[in-house]
């Protein structure tokens, strides 16, 4: 699957690039408009009709609305769900893909101290092709909704920097978990940031049309 970052960083006049993304079984890419929200609220709430409780889906509503929100917010290109439930469950995760919040390539180290401060865990490498590679670790505490105030959301951010010949702004790659109240170190939440850092390690650049 691949997605154009052209439209997002269009002002900087930057050259095409793209990437990659391989996508488990179950997944679909959605866009980040308004159109694509109410598609993914409407997918969502139909999976939960024979799994969820109105309140459930209520909740589901609010925090697809206001992921939207954020997403939209940063410039992202593109949104990953799962749209087939597991064992009649849809795994409430995610991954996104957004311009890195810097204004030219060469601020990166500005942006990894601050990356630091809020993280849980911050590391910072090289690939093998040696462009800059960072993993973090971030918790929000409380969701939307009854009850909600016990729950959060693990997250789980990698920075792509691109081949510096491109003079493209890198790419920020965050797979998310929205965790039930008592469930954020659960063995289901430790499998699923499994698997978020099984795809999101796929990520890769590639040669603009």
């Amino acid at each position: 699957m691949v997605d154009d970052l052209r439209a997002q960083l269009a002002a900087s006049q930057e050259a095409s690039l793209e990437f990659s993304l391989i996508l488990p079984p179950g997944w679909a890419r959605f866009g980040v408009d308004v159109a694509a929200e109410q598609q993914l609220t409407a997918n969502m709430t139909e999976v939960l009709r024979e799994h969820g409780s109105p309140s459930e889906m209520l909740t589901v509503r609010q925090l697809v609305h206001a992921s939207f929100t954020e997403l939209r917010r940063r410039n992202a290109v593109a949104c990953y769900l799962p749209v087939e439930p597991v064992d009649d469950i849809v795994i409430p995760a995610s991954i996104t893909v957004a311009p890195a919040p810097v204004r030219s390539p060469d601020r990166l180290a500005e942006f990894a101290q601050r990356v630091e401060q809020r993280a849980t865990v911050f590391a910072r490498g090289r690939g093998d092709d040696g462009l800059e590679m960072w993993r973090w670790e971030q918790r929000v505490r409380g969701l939307p909704g009854e009850g909600g105030e016990d729950g959060g959301a693990r997250t789980v951010s990698y920075l792509f920097e691109a081949p510096k010949e491109s003079r493209r702004t890198p790419a920020v790659v965050s797979g998310s978990l929205l965790y039930a109240p008592g469930e954020d170190t659960s063995d289901f939440a430790e499998e699923v940031l499994l698997l978020l850092d099984a795809i999101m390690g796929t990520f890769t650049w590639t040669a603009g049309r």
